[in-house]
């Protein structure tokens, strides 16, 4: 079967696309361009690079054409929330029409099923939650996730299209992104006390990315359509995410700070919805393989 995967040199992309390999898919990765890093190297070794964008509807046509793609998975996307802050309008632009884009190509080439990656941010300030909960908008990342989401859904609804909707919890594993969990490994690699937020009581709930890789592959292997919760059990504030790192360098201590104050979502979770699934990795065991990736990799 060959797979196309957009975003395919972001954080969940290379590694959905290096376990997609393993598995024995043929995988084209869709990026717009290619950084030069040691990971990027293998974990897109063999696939067949694409280089376009999400927001131009005439080149995916195209290559979904051209490499005669049976299935999508949908991952492109402005990510990190704080940049979200900083250019509403291009989150929107690529994170909304982008996934209409992807979406009406897939129905116009008649692709077999797509995957239209969401996120458990369209909850907002909501803990526990099922998949029938409210999606409430908190932030620009999160409002254009949930319009991404409804748009997904108005495909299946008008369009009878086969589409799965995975909702995951924050994800973590080798990234060279600027988030709590690979900066706090970076800085304890170099020898520098990571830091933790003065007041800082927010809530996270954590998966490590082999684990997510895995739960959206099982979900395009085993069922048609709809949306799912992918969660675990660790929910942590940061300054919890940072002592469990920290048991790994005894030698360090944590040093506190100010932080500048974001509109963000301070206490989410979800209830686990993906049948016949579930993690096989801790949060101290994902956290073990992280910091020996980072040591691998570089950082």
């Amino acid at each position: 079967m060959r797979v196309l995967v957009t975003g395919a040199t972001g954080f969940i992309g290379s590694h959905l696309c290096y376990e997609l390999k393993k598995r024995e898919f043929e995988v084209v990765a869709l990026c717009r361009n290619i950084k030069p890093w040691r990971w990027l190297d293998e974990a897109l070794e063999d696939c067949i690079m694409a280089f376009g964008d999400v927001t131009n509807q005439n080149q995916l046509r195209s290559i979904i054409a051209r490499y005669e793609v049976d299935q999508i998975y949908h991952l492109a996307a402005h990510s990190i929330v704080k940049t979200a802050y900083k250019d509403p309008v291009g989150v929107f632009q690529t994170n909304i029409i982008g996934t209409a884009n992807i979406l009406e190509v897939a129905r116009q080439t008649d692709i077999e099923k797509v995957l239209v990656m969401s996120t458990d941010k369209v909850y907002g300030n909501q803990e526990n939650v099922d998949i029938d909960a409210p999606l409430i908008p908190t932030e620009p990342y999160g409002t254009s996730k949930i319009c991404q989401d409804l748009i997904a859904q108005t495909f299946i609804n008008t369009y009878g299209m086969k589409i799965i909707i995975p909702r995951s919890c924050n994800a973590y594993g080798y990234d060279l992104s600027n988030r709590i969990i690979p900066n706090t490994i970076r800085a304890c690699l170099k020898g520098e006390s990571p830091i933790i937020y003065k007041g800082e009581k927010s809530k996270r709930q954590y998966i490590y990315i082999e684990d997510l890789v895995d739960a959206l592959i099982h979900l395009m292997l085993n069922h048609n359509i709809g949306i799912f919760n992918i969660a675990t059990q660790d929910i942590l504030t940061q300054e919890q995410v940072v002592k469990r790192i920290l048991e790994f360098f005894p030698h360090l201590k944590p040093r506190y700070a100010p932080r500048k104050r974001y509109l963000e979502i301070k206490h989410q979770s979800m209830k686990c919805t993906v049948p016949n699934w579930k993690p096989a990795y801790s949060f101290e065991e994902g956290i073990e393989k992280t910091i020996a990736a980072f040591k691998k990799w570089g950082f």
